[in-house]
């Protein structure tokens, strides 16, 4: 494989995945407003979902509950979850679910394995919820590892599971970009001491991208490429050194 020049003194690129490699809302709107219809509770309307995203189903839940009004107390917050959690599940697995690939991110990717850096995923969402679409949309054929909520550490925007992601990769922190699209990110990144690139169409929960501490605010993930170093001209992109993600923790803990 050839290793092509880059610009910055990377070696590594961890990514989020929801509201940064994949546009998740619709399925996670779908799956929220079946569980508060079968709760008898009041439906969000189309596209609020986007806005409540980010920290977990918990934390989604419990947004969707207060903007619609209702009092979260534990056993009706406990109520929605699981039914939010089961229906999701099964929209993960389901063929003809709408989660769908940013225009370029496959591309993108492949762009940043031809430069020969490692990539690694890292996620709030759970496994249950992750795999389904790792084998769906072929992740596995980009990322060396994956970091998600079943890592038993604490979540963005505690630093844990990006230095974990790092350990896992044997890459030093301050050598590792982050790309991600809310303050949890930033957050996380920003007490890693890792550089972060945010992008400006994902899931910043009543952040604007703007003031968020990062690097730069991209609105396009092609543009990774270019401020990493891009493609030689005329130089195709192939996925020719696939891998098969790994839980970084996981298996630390099975020792």
């Amino acid at each position: 494989m050839q290793v092509m020049p880059r610009n910055m003194p990377i070696d590594a690129v961890l990514f989020d995945l929801d509201g940064t490699l994949l546009h998740t809302s619709p399925d996670i709107g779908n799956a929220l407003n079946r569980a508060l219809a079968e709760n008898g509770f009041p439906l969000l309307a189309p596209g609020v979902a986007q806005t409540l995203i980010g920290g977990g189903s918990e934390i989604l839940v419990d947004r969707a509950l207060t903007l619609l009004g209702i009092d979260a107390r534990p056993a009706t917050l406990d109520l929605v979850l699981r039914r939010y959690e089961a229906s999701y599940h099964q929209i993960c697995r389901d063929k003809n679910q709408l989660s769908e690939f940013y225009p370029g991110a496959e591309a993108t990717l492949d762009s940043l394995r031809e430069m020969g850096l490692k990539l690694g995923l890292v996620t709030d969402s759970e496994s249950r919820f992750v795999d389904p679409l790792i084998w769906r949309f072929g992740l596995h054929a980009w990322f060396d590892m994956v970091v998600d909520a079943n890592a038993r550490l604490p979540r963005k925007p505690d630093p844990e599971p990006l230095l974990q992601a790092c350990e896992a990769l044997g890459v030093d922190p301050t050598h590792t970009l982050f790309v991600g699209d809310c303050v949890t990110d930033a957050l996380a990144a920003q007490a890693a001491n890792m550089p972060m690139v945010c992008v400006s169409y994902g899931y910043s929960h009543n952040h604007p991208v703007s003031e968020l501490p990062c690097l730069r605010v991209i609105h396009h993930i092609g543009e990774l490429t270019e401020l990493l170093g891009g493609l030689h001209k005329g130089h195709s992109a192939t996925h020719a050194d696939q891998r098969i993600p790994m839980r970084a923790m996981q298996a630390q803990q099975s020792n």
